[in-house]
């Protein structure tokens, strides 16, 4: 179980702050269910999470872990979809993401950055998907790195251009 003052990743939501854990005050709780009172770093919102949650909910990844992601990004296959039907790709790179883990988000945003770098142009759902799983690596390797959000940006973006 997770603590107050702690950072946790949550789904699609990203890097969260557990303000408080225990029970709401708003009708729509369960009588007694312990929940998790969470802000979402990227934006201020506030989430509110029963603590026995199906939905994804871990630990960031820790300065190591997050210096050898860097490292190993060059190592990441690029994934690319079979199709050029735009809702055929989404659902694709939405199942890259799935598995929550920052590696999973790093080689999706790798794979959407490789697609788009030549000619070819990315419709809207795509880009807020790209910013979305940008925003949730960006914001992880801030907090493992202990650096702001752009610094951890500028740092994904060297590494893959390969200057890391």
């Amino acid at each position: 179980m997770f603590q107050q003052g702690e950072f946790v990743m949550y789904g699609d939501s990203g890097l969260c702050l557990v303000e408080k854990v225990g029970e709401p005050d708003f009708s729509m709780s369960e009588r007694g269910k312990q929940y998790y009172f969470l802000r979402v770093q990227a934006d201020g919102g506030r989430i509110y999470v029963p603590t026995d949650t199906r939905m994804p909910l871990r630990p960031p990844i820790t300065r190591q872990e997050a210096e050898a992601l860097l490292t190993s990004l060059g190592d990441l296959p690029v994934a690319q979809p079979d199709s050029r039907d735009h809702k055929v790709i989404l659902q694709f790179y939405q199942s890259l993401l799935r598995p929550h883990t920052s590696r999973a988000v790093a080689q999706t945003v790798k794979s959407m950055r490789f697609r788009h770098a030549g000619p070819g142009r990315m419709n809207s759902a795509e880009e807020a998907l790209l910013k979305r799983a940008e925003n949730q690596l960006c914001g992880e390797l801030a907090c493992a790195l202990e650096i702001s959000p752009e610094d951890a940006r500028n740092r994904l973006s060297a590494a893959l251009a390969g200057q890391q």
